[in-house]
């Protein structure tokens, strides 16, 4: 539960902050890719998320109402994005919903 507890508020820290970079396209990233990068530590966070948190952690961010481009700039791990009032409002509802949702999943 700490694991879970640290690694949900370090998301909605880096999402909140603005420390999301935009990118060129507006392509919502597949489930797959987020879970892909919060795993392998390339995302925003800067440090790796066990694979089945990673899943989870996936499932909310894709289903959120996040911009396609502060999705895609978490999976990319980059730090130059200003986050528009609409995603620090969509954030404050993926920490939510981490909460709710992920909080059972086991540290690996």
């Amino acid at each position: 539960m700490k694991l879970f507890t640290k690694t949900a508020a370090a998301v909605s820290t880096a999402v909140l902050v603005g420390s999301l970079a935009a990118c060129g396209g507006s392509d919502r990233p597949s489930q797959q890719e987020i879970a892909d990068s919060l795993s392998s530590g390339d995302s925003a966070l800067g440090t790796a998320v066990p694979e089945e948190a990673a899943d989870c952690f996936a499932k909310v961010f894709h289903e959120s109402d996040l911009s396609d481009d502060a999705l895609q700039s978490l999976i990319e791990g980059d730090e130059d994005f200003e986050a528009s009032d609409e995603d620090k409002e969509a954030a404050e509802d993926v920490q939510t919903d981490l909460l709710e949702e992920c909080s059972d999943v086991e540290a690996q």
